[in-house]
């Protein structure tokens, strides 16, 4: 069994990396070792269940009866492998499973209610067929056809996939369709357990997201709830029957004004710092948060305490039982939006990162080119591109209008510039994020930190991905046309920078700016790589010649990354400028120069 679960891990990691989806991207991130890429078809590949969901949601709205086909969601997160950071509370039930669907809707899911719950109650489905009436044709007898004919029309609708389907929730809010990521969140909101006694309670503590506080030093005055508790756990195994008296958390959290936020969760903490997260979904849209209480019933005894206790009779292990309860916290895991910097790597679609294509699915709307969307677009599926950065590029802007006068085209790219500058302050201003595809690494002469970065300020953040110069130096390592990294290893870059362990990134223009610089690495040996200096060998050549040799060894590496077209050509600085003219590529090309390249 365990060599077969391997053997599916590998090829199912594989096929998600490697190989671009049939169908719109869904990712598995977060706090994993292993993020996931997967299409409909991956997930047909797994284990798969059927479940029958009545939608019906808060408002009365009535989406259809569908019977989905589907993965637990637990087996896509036990493939992704859930990993805390070490060091402070070690155990999962902490965390929170944040799933986002193409319209930037989100639920939040606890761990413990993906974990200790059976594992069809929460699936991924890829599809769904709707359940038609037995006597569709006679509803006439007992119904208007403006009561019946709307209910067996939704039946008709294209369901959107794939779709989180939460079974047991009464109302169905939280089962989200065209569902694009699936985040784990470690909330590291606690610290390591205190090894001490469980000490006495003399007041329970709540706080709403709004940091209000109440206190309640005994729940004598609301209504109890009897509940029988089978004691098991994961570690313990079975310690018996137990039952419990205490006060439903639902109402407690009612009387608070805090109600079924789909965004939102509760972190609830022990005086030992134990600590356990639900999510408001699991409380208030399932019959079963109806159970959910907290016993100042002492364990097997009718004594009553000050020893807070959360019990959850309807988990399958006994872990998210919390003594001692001192503190509930309601915590909103929407996250504030900003402008994403994704790096699409260099070239071809396989230096593409996971992180990257994580990131892609988190997001509302595109800042992209018109090649990248056609390149990328089934990990953008449907969201809106805002605008073509490219359009804003002067050189292109003009080739667009070439009948504008200079003043006219100035004044109009300025309008147009100033326009899609406002499409990023509206975009964030109604709380969607926004993703700017670039490619290479952004941090490495990235021409976005001259326009987007004074327009968003600090929200903003960097996804880094494969630059060309690391895919250059893998062509240079191996004296050949290569297309990805992964043969660049520490002999590689021995020999590469000829074991001087010291390389240089800079443009013509920082080169010309600084020749104190330029002076002392043609001195030491070594190595230099230039960026953009196809465009500038005019003023470039003749500088490298006040410091160089001519017959110092020079390296064109041409289209770093793709798999058709990379090439790598090796001269002297003398015949530079003959042969990067001969070659005919003006701008897809990293130069390198230094004595250790013969």
């Amino acid at each position: 069994m365990k060599r077969n679960a391997v053997m599916f891990l590998v090829a199912l990691i594989f096929a998600t990396i490697l190989v671009p989806p049939a169908s719109e991207a869904l990712t598995v991130g977060g706090v994993v070792q292993q993020p996931l890429n997967l299409s409909t078809e991956d997930l047909a590949r797994f284990e798969t269940t059927e479940v029958r969901l009545t939608d019906l949601t808060r408002e009365k709205k009535f989406n259809g009866v569908f019977v989905y086909k589907g993965v637990p969601l637990q087996a896509l997160l036990r493939t992704a492998s859930i990993r805390k950071e070490e060091g402070g509370f070690n155990k999962e039930i902490d965390l929170a499973i944040v799933v986002r669907n193409r319209e930037g809707k989100s639920s939040v899911l606890s761990w413990g209610e993906v974990f200790y719950r059976n594992p069809s109650n929460v699936i991924v489905a890829f599809s769904a067929a709707p359940v038609i009436p037995h006597h569709a044709k006679g509803c006439n007898q007992c119904h208007g056809p403006e009561v019946f004919q709307p209910a067996l029309d939704t039946l008709k609708r294209k369901v959107g996939m794939p779709k989180l389907v939460l079974a047991n929730d009464f109302y169905s809010d939280r089962s989200l369709e065209e569902i694009v990521s699936i985040e784990v969140v470690d909330l590291k909101r606690g610290s390591a357990l205190k090894p001490s006694p469980a000490p006495s309670v003399t007041k329970l503590t709540i706080t709403d997201a709004d940091g209000k506080n109440r206190q309640f030093p005994d729940l004598s005055k609301y209504r109890q709830i009897k509940v029988d508790f089978k004691d098991v756990g994961d570690g313990r195994g079975f310690h018996g029957h137990k039952q419990f008296n205490g006060a439903s958390l639902r109402e407690l959290l009612a009387g608070l004004d805090v109600g079924p936020d789909p965004d939102k969760a509760l972190l609830v903490t022990s005086t030992d710092n134990y600590q356990g997260l639900f999510s408001l979904g699991e409380i208030f849209l399932s019959p079963l948060g109806e159970r959910i209480i907290i016993s100042e019933q002492m364990e097997g005894s009718s004594k009553v305490n000050k020893n807070f206790t959360l019990v959850i009779p309807d988990d399958t292990a006994a872990d998210r039982m919390i003594k001692t309860v001192s503190k509930i916290e309601v915590l909103s895991l929407q996250e504030k939006p900003k402008v994403y910097i994704i790096s699409m790597g260099c070239a071809d679609p396989n230096l593409l990162t996971l992180e990257a294509i994580s990131r892609m699915g988190k997001v509302d709307a595109f800042i992209v080119s018109e090649g990248m969307a056609k390149q990328f677009s089934k990990y953008m599926g449907d969201k809106p591109v805002l605008f073509d950065p490219m359009l804003n590029y002067e050189p292109v802007f003009k080739k667009k209008n070439p009948g504008l006068k200079p003043e006219d085209a100035k004044k109009k790219l300025a309008a147009q510039r100033a326009g899609d500058m406002k499409k990023i302050r509206d975009t964030l201003a109604a709380g969607k994020s926004i993703a700017l595809l670039d490619h290479g690494d952004p941090t490495i002469y990235g021409g976005w930190q001259h326009w987007i970065e004074p327009e968003v300020g600090g929200s903003y953040e960097v996804v880094t991905g494969v630059s060309a110069y690391n895919s250059a130096n893998a062509m240079l390592a191996n004296n050949k046309v290569y297309s990805g990294i992964g043969a660049f290893d520490a002999a590689a870059t021995d020999n590469l920078l000829c074991n001087k362990g010291s390389a240089i990134l800079t443009a013509p223009r920082s080169l010309a700016a600084n020749e104190g610089l330029l002076k002392t690495v043609a001195a030491s040996g070594d190595m230099m790589a230039i960026f953009m200096g196809l465009t500038e060998l005019d003023t470039m050549v003749p500088l490298l010649k006040k410091y160089y040799p001519e017959s110092t060894p020079v390296a064109i590496a041409y289209k770093a990354g793709y798999s058709k077209g990379a090439r790598l050509v090796r001269t002297n600085l003398k015949d530079l400028r003959k042969v990067a003219e001969k070659e005919g590529e003006r701008m897809m090309g990293l130069i390198y120069i230094g004595a250790c390249l013969k």
